[in-house]
C-alpha cells in the first residue's frame, strides 16, 4: 500500500514508465478513496504525502507530473504549498490540482489566482479524475520533452563539435558577463590561454585525425581541471583552448595552469617532432586584473596572449603570467 512515499511496484508487463502522482492531503480516507480510483490505472503511479510540511521535499525527491494539493491543512496552508512549489526551481512548472471540500466561485477563484493549474472537489468522478490526471501529466511530459529539445539545441548552439567544450562565442559572452560582475565586485578574474606545442608538426607527421584525436584528449584534460561551476572551459580555435576563472588571482590561476599543463604531459601522446619533449605538451598564458572602468575584457586577453608568446619563447611547455 503507497503510504507516505512507499508505492507498489507498477505491473512488470506494462511498456512505458507510470506517471508519478503526488497526493498531499492529511486525511489517509481520502489517500484510500483515491487509490482505488487510480488502482486500474496502470500508467498512473500514487504516492501520498500526509503532512505539509514534508510536502515540498517529497515533490523535489519524487519528481511528480502532477501534485494532487488538499487545499485546507492542519499544518500548512494548500496555497502557501502552491506558492512554495512554484519558487523551487525542482518543482516551479509541476502542474498542481487543489482539492477541496468547497464548491464556491471565490474559492476556486483564490486558487486560481494562486496558481493552481486545476480544481477538483473531494470526492471528484472517477472518470473525471483520471481524464484531468492524464491530461495534466501528459501535458507536462511534452513540456519536458520540447524543454529537453530546446537545451539541446542551446548546447549545440555554444558547444565546439570536435572537443565538446565550449566555442569562441560563448566565450565572448561569458568573458562580458564575468568582466562586469568581477568590477562590481571588485574581484579579480583570470584567463588561461594555451596553446598545443608544434601542433603542424604533429598534424604533418601523424595525420589530421591523429590531430584530431589530440585536440580531445587536451580538450578533456583541460575540461578536467576547470571543473568549477563558474569558470568556463572553451575552444578558441584551432589548437588554442583559453579558460575564464573568477575570483581567481595570478598566483591561483598560475597554479590552476601548471595542473592544465601536468594534466597533458600526463596522458603521454608520443610527439617526436617537437622541440619541448617527446610528447604532446603545451604552452600557457596567464593574465589577471581586477577589472575598473576604463579598462576593457579585450586588454585582458591580449596579456593572456602576451604571456602566452612569453612561455612559447621561454621554450614551450611552461606557464608565463602577467597581471595588468
Amino acid at each position: 500500500m503507497p503510504i507516505n512515499g512507499e508505492f507498489e511496484i507498477p505491473d512488470s508487463e506494462s511498456a512505458t514508465v507510470p506517471y508519478r502522482i503526488l497526493l498531499v492531503d492529511d486525511q489517509p480516507m481520502i489517500y484510500e478513496a483515491l487509490r482505488r480510483m487510480l488502482s486500474g490505472a496502470k500508467d498512473l503511479e500514487l504516492h501520498y504525502c500526509s503532512e505539509g510540511v514534508k510536502a515540498l521535499s517529497m515533490a523535489c525527491e519524487i519528481q511528480p507530473n502532477v501534485i494532487l494539493q488538499d487545499l485546507v491543512m492542519p499544518d500548512v496552508d494548500g496555497l502557501m504549498l502552491v506558492k512554495f512549489y512554484q519558487a523551487n526551481d525542482k518543482t516551479r512548472d509541476i502542474p498542481i490540482v487543489v482539492l477541496s471540500s468547497r464548491e464556491d466561485a471565490q474559492t476556486k477563484a483564490e486558487a486560481f489566482a494562486g496558481g493552481a493549474h486545476d480544481y477538483l472537489v473531494k470526492l471528484p468522478d472517477q472518470i473525471e479524475l483520471l481524464a484531468r490526471l492524464h491530461y495534466h501529466a501528459k501535458a507536462y511530459a511534452a513540456q519536458l520533452e520540447r524543454n529537453e529539445a530546446l537545451e539541446k539545441l542551446r548546447l549545440i548552439a555554444v558547444t565546439d563539435a570536435l572537443t565538446g567544450l565550449y566555442n569562441r562565442r560563448h566565450f565572448d559572452e561569458s568573458l562580458a558577463i564575468e568582466w562586469k560582475r568581477a568590477m562590481r565586485d571588485k574581484l579579480p578574474v583570470s584567463l588561461i590561454m594555451l596553446d598545443v606545442d608544434h601542433f603542424k608538426q604533429f598534424n604533418d607527421n601523424y595525420g589530421h585525425q591523429a590531430g584530431d584525436d589530440c585536440l580531445e584528449l587536451v580538450a578533456q584534460s583541460f575540461k578536467t581541471t576547470i571543473h568549477r561551476p563558474t569558470d568556463i572551459a572553451a575552444r578558441y580555435g584551432g589548437e588554442e583552448f583559453i579558460a575564464i576563472l573568477s575570483n581567481t588571482d595570478g598566483e591561483g590561476a598560475f597554479g590552476v595552469a601548471e595542473k592544465i599543463r601536468q594534466g597533458v604531459l600526463a596522458l603521454n601522446i608520443q610527439h617526436e617532432h617537437s622541440s619541448a619533449g617527446n610528447c604532446v605538451s603545451i604552452s600557457l598564458g596567464v593574465a589577471t586584473t581586477i577589472p575598473t572602468r576604463g579598462l576593457q575584457a579585450e586588454e585582458l586577453l591580449k596579456c593572456a596572449d602576451q604571456a602566452l608568446y612569453r612561455a612559447k619563447e621561454e621554450g614551450r611547455n611552461r606557464s608565463a603570467v602577467v597581471e595588468i
